[in-house]
């Protein structure tokens, strides 16, 4: 009897314990998915220190579950004092449901200082919830030096002079006049040459700058960038040839400015007319939804988009201008 109720007691501790530990366990769990974050950020760049005229790639990664929404920034044409020339969104979706999303850019500047990429703020949101929450980026710094600053490590002493060998100072010299000989020959047939070349090779006219940009409108479309699903990148590039073009063309400083700035100047200028003026702004303003309001335009919109650009190089085209003004001559007379 008395064995009987000593292992009644045993049993009765060990289950006790078992359970314990899995109520401890249980808790432990609920922890650590509790204190999970559904959104993490990260940013960088692949080179802290660069000098003028170097690429540098930043990159931000958001790591988020499948039911959230995430909200990149507005991306404009320079970020923390550095000119953006290119930039593209990447997902990657992982085994256990979560998406990480990447949003690389391509910057460059001309001028050595140092510069802040500030902190972004990345919005979130629950897809059946109204209200966004926000996580930032951090600030990234970068340090940008001239050719000079960035050689200045390698600069060394001048070593002492060396004593020539007085039994061979004489073969320095005859060594020393041929070698003078040979590269004044060669100078004088280069020289010559180069002269009977340019004689007889006519200077090649510059390319007009309506035939480049009809060319780089044919590169646009052997991309197929739509069909790889790269919308973004294709206005990108799409609004870059419009720009490059009204430069190359009216001389207007439109591919360092913002729209708004362009838009502005565009408004006081006699060099478009009216009609084009109008045609030019909704071209850039749609071209600008799509690239930083995250709005997703039809095949409709995008061949729409692609002829606005064409009939503005149709229509304002040198050739275009000299057979106007020849109609108007004709005209008058």
């Amino acid at each position: 009897m008395n064995n009987i109720i000593r292992y009644s007691i045993f049993i009765f501790i060990f289950i006790v314990f078992v359970y314990a530990g899995d109520t401890c366990l249980a808790q432990d769990v609920l922890k650590e998915e509790g204190s999970k974050e559904p959104v993490s950020v990260s940013a960088g760049v692949d080179k802290a220190r660069a000098t003028i005229g170097d690429k540098i790639n930043y990159k931000i990664t958001v790591d988020f579950p499948e039911n959230v929404e995430v909200f990149f920034p507005e991306t404009k044409d320079k970020v923390g004092g550095l000119a953006v020339k290119d930039f593209a969104v990447s997902d990657i979706e992982r085994d256990n449901g979560r998406i990480r999303r990447e949003l690389s850019y391509v910057l460059e500047t001309y001028k050595a200082s140092s510069y802040i990429i500030p902190a972004f703020d990345i919005k979130y949101k629950e897809k059946l919830k109204s209200e966004a929450e926000v996580v930032k980026t951090p600030e990234i710094f970068i340090e940008v030096v001239s050719m000079l600053d960035a050689d200045a490590s390698d600069v060394r002493g001048i070593k002492p002079p060396v004593s020539l060998d007085k039994r061979y100072f004489k073969l320095y010299i005859i060594i020393a006049i041929v070698f003078g000989v040979l590269i004044l020959a060669a100078i004088v047939l280069h020289y010559i040459y180069h002269r009977k070349q340019v004689e007889t090779e006519s200077v090649p006219e510059p390319i007009p700058a309506h035939q480049i940009a009809y060319n780089d409108l044919e590169s646009l479309k052997d991309m197929n960038l739509i069909s790889k699903g790269q919308i973004k990148e294709y206005y990108y590039r799409l609004s870059n040839i419009v720009r490059h073009y009204i430069e190359n063309r009216f001389k207007l400083m439109a591919p360092e400015r913002t729209t708004e700035e362009f838009l502005a100047e565009m408004t006081v200028t006699d060099r478009l007319t009216g009609v084009h003026k109008e045609l030019v702004g909704n071209f850039l303003e749609h071209c600008d939804m799509v690239k930083f309001a995250a709005y997703g335009p039809d095949g409709r919109e995008i061949e729409n988009s692609f002829s606005s650009a064409k009939k503005l190089i149709d229509e304002t085209s040198e050739v275009m201008q000299e057979e106007v003004v020849a109609q108007a001559n004709n005209v008058n007379e």
